[in-house]
């Protein structure tokens, strides 16, 4: 079995133009509704098709345009690529890349500390409503609220609710 075990670079682009280089990148939870049944007492069922809010954010450092251009009031393209080492199950090592595709709203102007001899960092925070994995060039989830598209290992599961509508 591969096994994935080090994260060497990143970056991350705002409507197609790079921001944030070998920064961190926190990608969305996605996490679906539950419902209580009486079962035996009550018992948490998952709402297949039903999402909690998706929220992403990356590390930027720095005070610059980058900054500004990722944080204006209105929806965005944001794309995080990152290559992660790959052990093969032989004992040699290969680089993998990986992609996200984000759209969404950043939710504001994160709060700035210059201080001398350091480095400003902060977390951009993105309210999503689009996010897509592509993990070694395989699709890995396809979620879009908006166009009701919920596609996990190429499995459309909002598909089987819409064919009952």
């Amino acid at each position: 079995m591969d096994s994935r075990n080090g994260v060497i670079a990143s970056t991350v682009y705002t409507d197609n133009a790079l921001v944030a280089r070998d920064v961190a990148v926190n990608l969305p939870a996605v996490n679906f509704q539950t419902a209580d049944v009486q079962a035996m007492g009550t018992m948490s069922t998952v709402l297949v098709g039903l999402l909690e809010d998706m929220e992403a954010s990356f590390h930027k450092v720095g005070i610059d345009s980058d900054l500004a251009r990722s944080c204006t009031p209105e929806p965005h393209h944001f794309e995080a690529r990152w290559v992660q080492n790959v052990l093969k199950a032989d004992g040699t090592a290969a680089p993998e890349g990986c992609k996200a595709f984000l759209t969404g709203t950043p939710t504001g102007i994160p709060a700035l500390a210059p201080e001398p001899g350091n480095p400003t960092e902060v977390d951009v925070t993105i309210k999503t409503t689009r996010y897509q994995l592509f993990v070694g060039g395989e699709e890995i989830c396809c979620i879009d609220r908006l166009s009701q598209i919920l596609r996990i290992r190429g499995k459309d599961y909002w598909g089987q609710i819409a064919n009952l509508l």
